[in-house]
């Protein structure tokens, strides 16, 4: 038996299209299913041999590329670092709700109820990585969203007819995956790493540094360019005779010797989604079908004590048939189960067969991966959340572009901003009961100096002097210009806070005031909308970022009070 594995870097993005998302998007997986490494075999198959179909009598064929004896695992995002292929989260890992720096992690299947977190939340990050110290590194692939419209195939654009927007939620590029293919006969792998091998050039008949395949949808859109490096194939002979027990390959990085010798309950979980069927051949998600078929398996008797799982709903596509497979439940990749083992009763060569072969159907696409004790044996788990670089050669930027990508990022930064306002309107809004204390002239009065404020600023007042709303609102209801009744009614206005309305107003127009920061790394935790004193930023290109400067402050601070202003009077006559 062998192992093969390669990287593949992606130079566009990739469409693997899952089944999530509404109909007028199509949401890529976060990885590379083994479906689409396969389909990209058999197509350099087709090229090498000069073939237009498979003999699917041909027993070769079919060991290759339609029996589970050779298994084409999902490409899981590599950390080029490390040097490891991440794999998918367990669902047992839990954080402390608002734990946003997740420096430890909560294992339930280690952690008595009473020491659990008070509001435990589950991992948001899909992949992660355990090394030799127990040490958790949680990674994220980075996505490409799109959007589209649907063309006349004869006008070459939309009509009213044909013309459907749609969004594309692809696998960014610049990002390392790692392939895997387990083939049970050496051959088998030979035949394969041959079809690894560059393609001679028709030009110069000279190979080529790096294998260009193409992967997913949408490939005459832009989408699914991947290369491979031959220099970055790996083979490793996982044979029982030509290799010792406690070196053999595995997904995980540890081997069962040192697994198998921890105390507490048998850990099963799934590294891939995984598809079961019942004794009636029915698809099924239940558990009790999975303890009987490692039970089974391990041939020991099994005894189901917890459960930390997810279903989910899998499909694919076949490009011969040129249609969708059927869509079936399955239980979720990261799926954790726990039993009660008798003690020494597992077979090390029992345990080896169910890691490298798998369980479940379409075992040749990837599903069914599984793997023993893999969790640490602690309740507490040290953790760090991990950032890959992407992998693009940049060029430098002439001028215009330089422009360009700044007027982006501005762009961006208003969109974000703006995003923003809407929810600090919404958040910051009276409550309804109070609005029948302010008269509507009073409010129109408001709307319209802050209105003559915001055009002061468009026509170029300086900053450090003070706009109309400024001299209006005042420094305090003393200073202020509004008439008697007008200071009455909007000082009886309670915002959400408890403060009045005329009160908060003057707060927010204080230059030293902070309520966009604040929103701000509450919305966006991401370090990549923030610079190094946190505050908001949007950077493009490498690039001088937009920031947030004083004007742009007060120019939503004066939008934020006219929205605000707008909501209570609009709500107001409709009331």
């Amino acid at each position: 038996m062998q192992v093969i594995r390669f990287l593949l870097q992606t130079e566009q993005p990739i469409l693997a299209t899952s089944l999530q998302g509404d109909p007028n998007s199509d949401v890529s997986y976060p990885y590379i299913p083994g479906s689409m490494i396969r389909g990209m075999i058999i197509g350099r198959y087709f090229r090498q041999k000069k073939v237009q179909e498979l003999d699917i009598l041909d027993l070769t064929i079919r060991r290759l590329f339609f029996e589970d004896s050779t298994r084409y695992l999902n490409a899981y995002l590599f950390d080029s670092e490390k040097q490891h292929r991440t794999l998918p989260t367990p669902l047992c890992l839990y954080k402390e709700k608002g734990d946003e720096d997740l420096k430890t992690v909560f294992d339930s299947s280690q952690t008595d109820i009473e020491d659990r977190p008070e509001s435990p939340k589950r991992l948001e990050k899909p992949f992660c990585w355990i090394d030799e110290c127990s040490q958790l590194s949680l990674y994220e692939i980075k996505r490409w969203i799109n959007i589209h419209n649907q063309r006349d195939r004869q006008k070459g654009r939309g009509t009213e007819a044909t013309g459907e927007v749609f969004r594309y939620e692809a696998i960014d590029s610049g990002q390392t995956f790692e392939a895997v293919i387990f083939c049970d006969r050496d051959e088998d792998a030979e035949i394969i790493k041959n079809l690894l091998e560059p393609e001679k050039e028709i030009q110069n008949s000279e190979k080529t540094d790096r294998i260009n395949v193409w992967l997913g949808g949408s490939q005459s859109a832009g989408y699914g360019h991947t290369t491979i490096s031959p220099n970055e194939i790996k083979s490793t002979d996982i044979s029982p005779n030509e290799i010792k027990s406690t070196e053999i390959w595995n997904e995980i990085g540890i081997n069962w010797q040192d697994r198998s010798e921890r105390k507490n309950n048998l850990t099963v979980t799934l590294l891939s989604d995984t598809i079961l069927r019942d004794e009636w051949g029915q698809i099924t998600t239940e558990p009790e079908r999975l303890v009987d078929l490692i039970s089974k398996l391990l041939k020991t008797e099994l005894k189901l004590i917890d459960t930390y799982a997810s279903s989910t709903i899998v499909g694919g596509f076949n490009r011969k048939w040129g249609l969708p497979l059927p869509q079936v439940q399955a239980i979720a990749a990261g799926s954790v189960f726990i039993f009660k083992c008798p003690e020494n009763s597992l077979d090390p060569q029992a345990v080896r067969d169910l890691e490298t072969q798998g369980i479940g159907e379409r075992r040749v696409d990837g599903f069914g991966r599984v793997v023993l004790n893999w969790l640490p044996e602690n309740s507490e788990i040290n953790a760090e959340q991990q950032v890959i670089k992407p992998n693009i050669d940049t060029q430098p930027l002439n001028d215009q572009e330089k422009q360009i990508a700044q007027d982006i990022a501005q762009k961006i930064l208003r969109e974000k901003l703006d995003e923003l306002l809407i929810e600090q309107v919404s958040e910051h809004s009276p409550d309804k009961k109070q609005f029948n204390l302010v008269q509507n002239n009073q409010l129109s009065r408001l709307m319209i100096i802050t209105k003559n404020a915001l055009n002061q600023m468009q026509a170029g007042l300086p900053n450090d002097q003070p706009h109309v709303l400024n001299s209006f609102i005042g420094k305090d209801r003393e200073s202020s210009q509004m008439s008697k009744a007008g200071k009455e009614q909007l000082s009886k206005i309670q915002m959400n806070n408890g403060d009045p309305f005329d009160k908060q107003v003057r707060e927010w127009l204080n230059p030293s005031n902070q309520w966009i920061q604040l929103a701000w790394r509450k919305k966006f935790q991401a370090n990549y909308f923030t610079n190094e004193d946190e505050e908001p930023a949007i950077k493009i290109a490498n690039q001088p970022p937009a920031v947030l400067d004083s004007s742009l402050y007060r120019e939503y601070t004066l939008r934020l009070i006219l929205g605000i202003t707008k909501k209570m009077m609009k709500e107001k006559n409709n009331a």
